[in-house]
């Protein structure tokens, strides 16, 4: 076996651990079906699509009920007025980043895979496919700012990910190497992007999200 194939056989084991502990476990806050958290959680799709770069406001009696993700039944049944605020902080880092979307991908996977996030790690799988970046890119983002083949900048981002995660702090050395070709703004931006995925991830795990629409979680590559 190859150490290529041996890091591989270990991320996929240590995947299947975490698969175990969340996304094969009942979900702690069962998703309602009262009409008014149905209701609620239509006007907050509505909202966010409207939000995410629709060119007219979405009328949220279009947003077909059945196909409501459970996790945002979950949570529109919980604590609206709260979730509504932390996802309105997800779809301005999503929609109107300042950063790369390339690099925002990067930086979201590393936390997802740092936080060992099934639910996100395996939208964003998806998600970062549309902007280039291929499986065998996302199979190094296991392995981390470590891997020789980043340049300098990606290494960089993938390495504020980390001490951000580890340590709540970014090294100077991996700041000046950020802000060679990026502004005060971006730099700040990238701060909240770690903490606000950090924070997502979170409750995605504890409250044990399911996978949806054939995602595969953490074995998603």
């Amino acid at each position: 076996m190859t150490t290529n194939d041996s890091s591989a056989a270990i991320a996929t084991a240590v995947a299947l651990r975490r698969h175990g502990d969340i996304i094969d476990q009942p979900p702690r806050i069962s998703p309602s079906s009262d009409p008014d958290v149905v209701k609620a959680a239509q006007r907050h799709l509505a909202g966010l699509m409207t939000t995410g770069g629709q060119s007219a406001a979405v009328d949220p009696s279009t947003i077909d009920a059945s196909v409501i993700p459970e996790m945002i039944l979950s949570l529109m049944s919980c604590h609206p007025d709260l979730y509504e605020k932390v996802a309105a902080v997800s779809v301005a880092l999503m929609a109107q980043s300042r950063l790369p979307r390339r690099d925002l991908e990067l930086v979201v996977l590393r936390t997802d895979w740092l936080c060992q996030a099934p639910y996100n790690w395996g939208e964003h799988v998806a998600i970062a496919k549309r902007f280039g970046i291929t499986s065998e890119e996302i199979e190094r983002i296991t392995v981390g700012s470590g891997a020789p083949e980043w340049n300098e900048h990606e290494r960089a981002l993938l390495r504020a990910a980390e001490e951000l995660h580890g340590h709540a702090m970014i090294s100077d050395d991996t700041w000046a190497t950020l802000t060679a070709t990026f502004s005060d703004d971006q730099m700040f931006e990238l701060i909240v992007l770690v903490g606000q995925f950090t924070l997502v991830t979170g409750f995605q795990n504890s409250l044990r999200f399911r996978l949806t629409g054939g995602s595969q979680g953490l074995l998603a590559r």
